[in-house]
């Protein structure tokens, strides 16, 4: 009897053989492809044993290659890091040199803005502890910041008035001791007046266009006179010495108030504490260096004054007071008070002894403070190097003149001690120091 399949059942036939079919055709493709690897593998000659020795010389050869690999590409990398290294260096030396000219230049150009602000800046640490033991004796930290500003301001003005009478004398008889100095240099005039001659000699011979030169202009009529000058200058002290007392009280005043904002900003513990350590160490240290070198400088003076005075040279308080100011700048400033007093000693004196004595005297002061005193009593660890020293009374001194070369020294140690307690900055300090 013939039988009929469902109609239904046909399609899963037909899928069944398709999918016999692509099987069978997939293992006719690997049968090919194993075919294939196996015609490529060396025919073993003495049996399995040399193709097995190929087949491990071959991935012998493969993993010592791959390790050539990995080091020419980390070799590569390196060259890459370093020249990119090299590059960033370049880049942050061109815009720290840049950045350093940009302070210079605003330093210069906004002196009187930047001056007082330093001044007073210093002053606050020199006189922070003054006014931490007068609220430690329960007066108001408000009332003891104006104390110690109003006694500042008193000082200075106390040491105008004082140096103003033996300043202004001493320039009223100026004109008649040039006279004098004049005849006792008469033998010294006579070579300088056949230089002279000779220059002009030697000037009329090689000018020769004499007639054809324009003659001189009159006077223009903008041109500042020395009252004005005078009275410019008075007021543009007046006004920095203003803004300087201000600020100071208003620092004195705040004592702490920065220092706690700083340790409210600080994210952590253990920053907290070494943000307080830091600035206390650094107050401290400065303070105390600025207070020394301060009575260092008044004692070499009040001693350089007695020894004037026992000398006989005229206004001794006057060289005193002088040395004292000049002493802090090293090397520089005590030659200057050594040269000044020299040439009033000629003015003053007639033997060679008498002239000579006072000046030695300033000098051997002097050497006495800088090898012995200052190094017991303020420490050989604040020594500065003296090319930093030499550079900073050149800068300073372009930048804000005298007052520049006052505050150099100052204001180096201060740098100094900053950048020992910061260590990014570590480098500077070590430029800094002496040895």
């Amino acid at each position: 009897m013939q039988t009929h399949q469902p109609a239904a059942v046909l399609p899963c036939t037909l899928g069944v053989g398709r999918t016999r079919a692509v099987a069978r055709r997939e293992l006719s493709c690997e049968v090919n492809a194993h075919a294939l690897h196996v015609l490529a593998t060396p025919f073993p000659i003495a049996g399995s044993r040399v193709s097995r020795s190929v087949s491990v010389n071959d991935e012998r050869d493969f993993r010592g290659s791959r390790p050539a690999a990995e080091e020419s590409a980390a070799g590569s990398r390196d060259d890459a890091g370093s020249a990119r290294a090299e590059v960033l260096l370049v880049r942050s030396v061109s815009l720290s040199g840049i950045f350093f000219l940009m302070v210079l230049y605003t330093m210069y150009f906004a002196a009187s803005l930047i001056l007082p602000i330093t001044l007073a800046l210093l002053l606050n640490l020199l006189l922070s502890p003054v006014c931490r033991f007068m609220v430690s004796l329960r007066i108001p930290r408000t009332l003891s910041a104006l104390i110690v500003m109003l006694s500042v301001a008193a000082t200075m003005a106390a040491g105008v008035y004082a140096l103003a009478a033996p300043a202004a004398e001493w320039m009223e008889t100026l004109p008649t001791e040039l006279r004098r100095l004049e005849y006792k240099l008469a033998w010294v005039k006579e070579p300088i007046k056949k230089v002279q001659e000779t220059k002009e000699q030697v000037d009329r011979i090689t000018n020769v266009n004499d007639d054809d030169a324009a003659p001189p202009s009159a006077q223009s009529g903008g041109s500042v006179s020395l009252v004005d000058a005078v009275l410019t200058e008075t007021s543009s002290m007046l006004y920095g010495v203003s803004v300087m007392l201000i600020l100071l009280f208003f620092l004195l005043a705040s004592g702490d108030a920065f220092l706690k904002k700083m340790v409210q900003v600080t994210p952590t513990l253990a920053d907290k504490k070494r943000v307080v350590e830091t600035a206390r160490d650094i107050q401290r240290h400065v303070s105390v260096y600025l207070g020394t070198i301060t009575l260092i400088n008044i004692g070499v003076g009040l001693v350089v004054a007695a020894a004037m005075y026992l000398l006989g040279l005229p206004n001794p308080l006057l060289w005193g007071a002088m040395l004292t100011v000049l002493n802090y700048i090293p090397y520089l400033g005590p030659l200057i008070c050594i040269a000044v007093v020299a040439f009033v000693s000629l003015l003053t004196f007639h033997t060679p002894g008498q002239i000579l004595l006072p000046p030695l005297v300033i000098l051997a002061v002097n050497i006495l403070e800088g090898q012995f005193i200052t190094p017991i009593l303020a420490g050989r660890r604040l020594s500065l190097s003296p090319v930093a020293v030499f550079l900073s009374l050149v800068v300073l001194g372009w930048i804000w003149g005298a007052i520049g070369v006052l505050i150099a020294v100052p204001m180096l140690v201060t740098i100094r001690l900053v950048c020992e307690h910061i260590e990014p900055l570590s480098p500077v300090a070590t430029f800094l120091q002496r040895h």
